[in-house]
């Protein structure tokens, strides 16, 4: 039997105590410390309900960026993704913006229609024209329909005159020759048209006073060619046969050396006398209207 002293000097074998607390010196040091281990199963205590009365609070998201940890942690941020649409159907106009978009496009249309008719100064003249005209037509066609109904009793606005079968306004203000036919046309008549030494001496004696008033007749188409609002002209003929004249004896009713043109004289008046003179269109004076009778 072999006795084994320890302090024998010999060399101790592999396994024997001193290698034993070497390695236990290792384990110690490679065992990760009691706070690192994770919790026993079940060990973790459940956090206690809050108190009677007292709101729990809420500890905010942190704000600390996202860490990768080899999971795709990119938010989902297309729709598409998700599988839901957002797509909205397309606006509908309410009633009444429809209705203003359709008077847009017509009054559109009709500046289109307007630019291409109108051009320059030249075409507001021309268009002016084009409306004296369709109104004096109008007006015209108004008293021949009147006329067609027949009038059992000649009957006329206040203010108006009645001879023959037509009234007369006189009028109480001045008007350039252009305003006062506009202002007729608004009352469905015309500047008056001198058609007989009847009406003439008629006109004459109406007025009664030393005004001047316009008449329904110039030469502003063509120079010295004068006719009346209707497109009558005045010619010897007409004014022989009024008054039961001679051809040469030439018109009657003009002033004494009338007309003459002087300064752009283009439309007629009548003097207090009934005789008839040019004058500037321009110039303002008094006017009679003419128009058919009422029934």
């Amino acid at each position: 039997m072999h006795i084994l002293y320890p302090n024998s000097g010999c060399r101790d074998l592999p396994g024997t105590r001193e290698d034993d607390d070497d390695d236990a010196d290792d384990y110690e040091n490679m065992a990760p410390s009691y706070k690192d281990l994770p919790p026993k199963p079940g060990s973790v205590v459940p956090p206690r309900p809050p108190k009677a009365g007292i709101k729990a609070e809420t500890h905010p998201l942190s704000s600390k960026p996202l860490t990768t940890t080899g999971l795709d942690l990119t938010p989902v941020t297309s729709t598409s993704q998700l599988g839901i649409s957002l797509e909205l159907p397309p606006l509908q106009p309410s009633q009444a913006n429809q209705a203003v978009v359709e008077e847009l496009k017509m009054l559109t249309f009709q500046q289109m229609a307007w630019q291409a008719n109108v051009t320059g100064m030249s075409g507001l003249a021309g268009l002016k024209k084009d409306i004296d005209r369709v109104r004096g037509d109008t007006n015209q066609s108004l008293m021949e329909l009147r006329g067609l109904l027949g009038c059992a009793r000649v009957t006329c606005p206040e203010g108006w005159l009645p001879f023959e079968g037509k009234c007369y306004y006189f009028s109480p203000n001045t008007k350039p020759w252009d305003e006062a036919r506009k202002f007729c046309q608004e009352n469905y008549s015309h500047l008056v048209i001198i058609s007989s030494i009847d009406e003439q001496n008629f006109v004459v004696k109406a007025h009664r006073s030393p005004r001047v008033h316009w008449l329904g007749l110039s030469d502003r188409e063509h120079e010295g060619d004068w006719k009346w609002l209707d497109g009558s002209p005045v010619t010897l003929r007409q004014v022989s046969r009024v008054l039961g004249l001679s051809a040469h004896c030439g018109p009657f009713f003009w002033e004494p050396e009338e007309p003459n043109n002087m300064n752009d004289e283009d439309c007629v008046s009548m003097n207090k006398h009934g005789s008839w003179n040019d004058l500037s269109c321009n110039k303002a004076t008094y006017w009679i209207c003419e128009r058919k009778c009422s029934c």
